[in-house]
């Protein structure tokens, strides 16, 4: 049976409705510029009728029954596979510019130049055979041609010291966020126990989860119990209350990453691919850096060396002085140097088999050049410049296709946020709106209160008089 006091409590609950709804839009409009937050929402129920309509009201009133996040875990799911394979991409697109600057190309002090200035030298000691100053241009542009080699080596090898650095930040980074996303599961899974609002802590979470996920590709999974579990190519990176370390190994096939879920060697377990921005540093390191290097490597080596094999034979004997050293077993490009004797004795340097010979140096500046004929080297070694122009034009061309891949996953995940922004976005307007509603609703609660006070003051005070 109805109580004298059910509008009373109807009206209570509509002011507390009210209030809260009030909260809620309070905190979405204190948090419209706070990164990662999502719309909070009030979910109200009506309070079940209990009691025969004809011995009762129809009503009796509302409750709040949860605060619900606007959130579409679809549209973020999608969001974090693009947003990863954009950090891949942009890391790849700025190694690209690195080296199209290092290169230098087109330019006067780019390696082609150098190498045109040397072939030059070697042609017009062959038309000089015994000139001491065209042997001392030719040293001089040996010499220059060593410094640009060994200085671009330098600059390659800075490029790598650089993206492994960038490796090692972004390991131990990923190591810390799973860490934090483990207490954040223990957080939420408590709250939850208790039913505590979790809309701000799952926020947090998410932030941290688009973050790892750009970082490294990983994909994320939603248990029942409110907490996440974080997969790297299908191997457990967090699970519930429990995270697991990331860590790499330099190895002559390139960076290999592991899952460490232990103490010892065999407690690491491999992993087969790696996306995000470690992604990217392993292609921009592996494919990018060391293949051309290797290219320039092999290029500059076999050019080196038949202009040595030509050099040597205008000697009589088989200890013929070579006109570049560089270290047989290592890296050409950091060790290249005119040998040392030649340039102590500028006038040592031999331009054929006689003294008004020129034939040697005839033979070096055609097979510089690519029209080699002779017997002593492979001519296809030779004529670098085509050589040269084959690997920055490959550079380019792959540049070219990564910046274009860039900008297309950039208006991607451009118009992915904007509808997760459509989706999870605080807008003040509709807040205001929301806002201005909630007060009349407020005030028309506050007005039901009011009336039932009246009535009860009626019932009280000014009835049943007559006996008195």
């Amino acid at each position: 049976m109805s109580s004298t006091f059910t509008t009373l409590e109807i009206g209570k609950s509509a002011l507390i409705a009210a209030r809260h709804a009030m909260d809620v839009t309070g905190h979405n409009i204190a948090n419209a510029a706070t990164p990662g937050y999502s719309l909070q929402r009030v979910a109200l129920e009506p309070i079940i009728q209990r009691i025969p309509l004809g011995m009762g009201v129809s009503g009796m009133g509302v409750k709040v029954t949860d605060i619900t996040r606007i959130r579409d875990r679809f549209v973020d799911a999608v969001l974090r596979s693009e947003k990863e394979k954009k950090a891949a991409l942009a890391i790849q697109k700025e190694v690209f510019e690195h080296m199209q600057i290092v290169f230098a190309e087109p330019s006067d002090s780019s390696i082609r130049d150098s190498m045109d200035f040397f072939w030059a030298a070697w042609h017009d000691l062959s038309s000089e055979p015994d000139s001491a100053s065209a042997k001392a241009q030719l040293l001089e542009a040996g010499r220059s041609l060593c410094d640009l080699l060994r200085h671009l080596g330098s600059q390659l090898d800075s490029l790598l010291v650089d993206i492994d650095s960038g490796i090692d930040a972004i390991v131990a980074q990923v190591n810390m966020l799973a860490q934090r996303i483990s207490s954040l599961n223990i957080e939420i899974s408590r709250a939850l126990a208790r039913k505590e609002p979790v809309g701000d802590l799952l926020d947090k979470r998410d932030l941290l989860l688009d973050e790892l996920t750009e970082l490294t590709g990983a994909t994320v999974n939603y248990l029942d119990d409110g907490t996440v579990q974080v997969n790297l190519g299908g191997v457990r990176l967090v699970d519930g209350a429990k995270h697991y370390g990331l860590g790499y190994a330099r190895t002559p096939e390139g960076v290999k990453f592991h899952v460490i879920t232990g103490p010892e060697d065999n407690d690491r377990i491999q992993l087969d691919f790696i996306g995000g921005s470690l992604g990217g540093h392993k292609i921009a390191r592996e494919d990018v850096v060391l293949r051309f290097r290797q290219q320039l490597s092999e290029s500059v080596r076999k050019v080196i060396e038949g202009i040595n094999t030509i050099y040597e034979s205008s000697y009589e004997t088989d200890s013929g002085i070579a006109f570049f050293d560089f270290d047989k077993d290592g890296d050409i490009l950091t060790t290249i140097r005119v040998n040392d004797f030649l340039v102590q004795n500028p006038g040592e340097i031999k331009a054929g088999t006689g003294p008004l010979d020129g034939s040697i140096a005839l033979a070096i500046a055609d097979f510089i050049e690519g029209t080699y004929d002779g017997s002593l080297v492979d001519p296809s070694d030779g004529n670098f410049a085509e050589k040269w122009v084959a690997i920055v034009g490959s550079l380019g061309i792959d540049a070219q296709k990564v910046e274009s891949a860039f900008d297309t996953q950039e208006l991607l995940v451009k118009e992915l946020e904007n509808r997760k922004d459509s989706i999870s976005g605080v807008s003040l307007d509709e807040e205001i709106t929301n806002l201005i509603r909630e007060q009349h609703a407020f005030n028309a609660a506050s007005r039901v209160i009011t009336v039932a006070d009246e009535m009860l003051d009626t019932i009280i005070n000014r009835m049943g008089l007559g006996g008195r």
